[in-house]
């Protein structure tokens, strides 16, 4: 009989977001007997579909003020005091009083999640799995230490794997984690190659790299107006404020900007725009709307160029289901966007790129023979690295060995 899954989610299959997952559970269903999906602090009750062999629970851990305070109570286990001791010898960091509180609520937490987790009735061939290396990931390894002959498992992206990109410089129980799974899947070789040189891991063959990956679309023509697309959250690492700054420099060309994805910047970046776009700029901010209708108008409107300028990324979805369309993409060389975008199907551009160099990489896909040959390497590189059916099925196998 097909072994048990038990995958721990920050919210899927409920709401929008996590549309990853959408492809990647049909393998896992496909692969185990019966998989239990428990969603960690799911902000909505919209629930989307999933395979029949699915069991879905949610699971509520927002703390209160009583919560952190409670949470002082974790002074009593030598695992914190452990990672006070990495913290310092090892990350070479002050032990501030902000890097005890994180690590004190992240400690905290976990044990909340693995409280909830030995309620589960599990044999020792079942696999859990974390789709990202948070709180959850540390309650698994606490479960390992508890129950060492289940197999435990977490995904690894980016701002779940590089420390220097939030503020404290630090990540909770990284080094604790890496320690007691079995093994941390980096959607990206930059990520593995961050976590072997700053994690400061004691197993050396228990991370590796397992890409995602999207399904296949129809290669689209080219669209009749120049239109550039973007798509990811409306926060400060996503630097939306920057495809402005560069479409402002851009005064002749027709252009029609779209972008999909909400945040807490919406109405800045709305006003930005109207007050630096020209009225050769047709920009649309869409919102937060299903992955299956930012789809639908790929196919239907053939965007000209994709483009990301995070300052901060493991390797974006967003850019995978571009190309999936033969769309070529911009982006910037932080993370692992290096290791999707190249010269054949667009433009890496350097992480502290300024918006006139924006600018000109749009630019350049004015060119149509230019243009044509990096929407071919842009098809061609997500049939090779990022077929959803190929990385998964791979994927799967990690998981039943």
């Amino acid at each position: 009989m097909k072994n048990t899954l038990v995958f721990l989610t920050s919210g899927f299959p409920f709401g929008t977001g996590e549309t990853f997952i959408e492809s990647e559970i049909q393998y896992l269903s496909d692969a185990f007997h019966s998989v239990t999906i428990i969603a960690i602090n799911p902000c909505s009750n919209k629930q989307r579909p999933v395979p029949t062999n699915c069991t879905i629970k949610t699971l509520h851990i927002e703390l209160n003020q009583i919560d952190k305070l409670c949470a002082l109570t974790q002074f009593k286990d030598i695992r914190l005091w452990n990672e006070f001791r990495v913290v310092k010898q090892l990350y070479n960091l002050k032990l501030s009083k902000e890097i005890i509180k994180v690590a004190l609520i992240s400690l905290y937490r976990s044990k909340l999640i693995l409280k909830y987790l030995k309620k589960l009735t599990v044999d020792s061939q079942s696999v859990f799995y974390s789709y990202w290396c948070d709180d959850a990931a540390l309650a698994l390894a606490l479960l390992k230490q508890q129950q060492p002959k289940i197999k435990t498992v977490s995904r690894v992206h980016g701002w779940d794997v590089y420390c220097n990109v939030h503020k404290l410089n630090y990540l909770p129980f990284r080094h604790f984690i890496a320690d007691n799974l079995n093994l941390i899947i980096s959607v990206s070789q930059s990520g593995k190659d961050y976590i072997h040189a700053n994690w400061k891991i004691i197993k050396s063959n228990n991370v590796i790299v397992s890409k995602l990956g999207v399904k296949q679309q129809q290669y689209t023509g080219i669209p009749s107006i120049f239109t550039l697309v973007s798509c990811s959250n409306l926060i400060p690492l996503k630097r939306v404020h920057m495809i402005i700054n560069a479409l402002a420099l851009i005064k002749n060309q027709p252009i029609k900007w779209v972008h999909f994805g909400d945040g807490p910047e919406l109405n800045t970046l709305i006003t930005r725009a109207k007050n630096l776009l020209h009225s050769n700029t047709d920009w649309e901010f869409k919102g937060r709307i299903p992955n299956t209708d930012v789809l639908e108008w790929y196919a239907n409107y053939s965007p000209s160029v994709f483009i990301n300028v995070s300052s901060s990324e493991g390797i974006p979805v967003s850019i995978m289901e571009a190309m999936s369309f033969g769309i070529p993409v911009i982006a910037t060389n932080v993370g692992g966007n290096r290791e999707i975008v190249n010269d054949v199907n667009g433009i890496c551009l350097d992480a502290n790129c300024t918006p006139n160099e924006i600018a000109k990489a749009i630019q350049s896909f004015s060119n149509l023979e230019y243009m044509n040959s990096c929407r071919k390497g842009a098809y061609q590189t997500w049939e090779r690295e990022y077929n959803a059916k190929t990385n998964y099925k791979k994927f799967v196998q990690y998981l039943l060995k």
